[in-house]
């Protein structure tokens, strides 16, 4: 009975992934019904009435990523760092806040200087500083946690493979690098977004790529070896093409977003059905 809801709990939380990109792009959809225009990112609906939407799909997505663990040692890196960086996506908003609104955020999120709004930066340094917190806090517990069953004050150091020791010490690092970068760095309001943005999304495609790797050797027929190698050469070929247009058309960062994101969604499909039935 416990592995059946083990097995259906993994399902669930997979399946939950592609519901949650599904739901964001209704919102979206709705919004869009509204107006006659896009806004120039899919980020830029955080100024839109989708912002709930958008914070709390990252949110899930990023947490997801992290608890969803991969079939190797890197492949679950790369998701992890991945999910550590989707909460800072999602409340951290884009400067680039665009005009295509149904509804005008009031007050307006830049100034008459082009500055991030006070109301924004507040809601940045609310967030922010609770994930950090939050994060050391859930680490300096799991570490108690596993010295108290195991009864060894070092268990964080010795128990588990090596990869979840280094896994955890990547982690404190990430967290502790954050913190720092976010005290001491001017333009963490305006750039964190689009920095931790385009390296998550880094990040998804080398998990992708790692998947094509790992089959790279299986017999005939490979379907998953060129389906996961496809993807990963699209993900990485859309920023390459696209990026340069970005001075040139408006609406590059949208488009870029929104395809990255539908190749993710397509590999998460994919590697759904690849280990639907497995059991280990």
């Amino acid at each position: 009975m416990a592995d059946t809801a083990a097995i259906t709990t993994y399902r669930y939380l997979r399946i939950s992934m592609v519901g949650a990109v599904v739901l964001l792009a209704v919102s979206i959809a709705i919004e869009r019904a509204q107006v006659d225009c896009w806004q120039t990112s899919v980020s830029a609906y955080y100024y839109t009435p989708t912002r709930a939407i958008f914070v709390g799909v990252l949110m899930a997505v990023g947490l997801c990523l992290i608890v969803i663990k991969g079939s190797t040692p890197w492949e679950d890196a790369t998701l992890n760092a991945a999910g550590m960086l989707a909460p800072i996506v999602a409340v951290v908003p884009t400067s680039d806040v665009g005009t295509c609104w149904s509804q005008t955020p009031r007050p307006l999120p830049v100034d008459d200087n082009g500055k991030l709004a006070d109301w924004v930066v507040a809601n940045i340094d609310n967030n922010i500083t609770a994930l950090i917190v939050t994060g050391i806090a859930g680490l300096i517990v799991a570490a108690v946690i596993a010295s108290i069953a195991t009864r060894n004050m070092k268990a964080i150091a010795e128990v588990g493979p090596v990869q979840m020791r280094l896994g955890l010490l990547g982690a404190m690092a990430f967290l502790v690098a954050g913190a720092v970068t976010f005290a001491l760095w001017e333009g963490f309001d305006t750039r964190a977004h689009g920095l931790a943005a385009v390296t998550m999304f880094l990040f998804l495609a080398i998990a992708v790529g790692i998947n094509a790797w790992q089959h790279r050797g299986d017999p005939a027929p490979r379907a998953y070896f060129w389906l996961y190698a496809a993807i990963a050469f699209m993900m990485v070929a859309a920023g390459a093409v696209m990026f340069p247009l970005g001075s040139r058309w408006d609406h590059m960062v949208l488009v870029l977003e929104a395809t990255e994101i539908t190749l993710f969604a397509v590999f998460w499909l994919v590697q759904t059905k690849e280990h639907w039935y497995e059991t280990a």
